[in-house]
């Protein structure tokens, strides 16, 4: 399972997922990090921006819309669907997915 702490403190969730993806890709191409690693991370970013309508779940959990300091996961495992979780509960999801 991959998991990737999202920070919600400055952001909201759909800013801290877009802005972690565009800098894992960078971190990859420019070499930086463990490539394998990084090619997790950006699967998991990418399904989390491709499958989950990041804007409703903001709407849908405060604690999701930025400016408090809250400890959120993200996990995914291939061929299962995303979780998040918000303190270690985990957020319903449905509504918020896509297709």
């Amino acid at each position: 399972m991959t998991q990737i702490e999202l920070d919600v403190s400055r952001h909201c969730i759909a800013s801290e997922v877009k802005r972690l993806h565009n800098r894992r890709i960078s971190d990859y191409f420019k070499g930086r990090g463990d490539k394998e690693s990084l090619e997790t991370q950006i699967a998991l970013l990418t399904r989390a921006l491709e499958e989950l309508d990041l804007p409703a779940l903001r709407g849908k959990d405060a604690r999701l819309a930025g400016g408090e300091s809250v400890d959120v996961v993200l996990k995914g495992v291939e061929g299962k669907p995303l979780a998040i979780t918000v303190s270690g509960e985990p957020v319903d999801l449905s509504g918020v997915e896509r297709g």
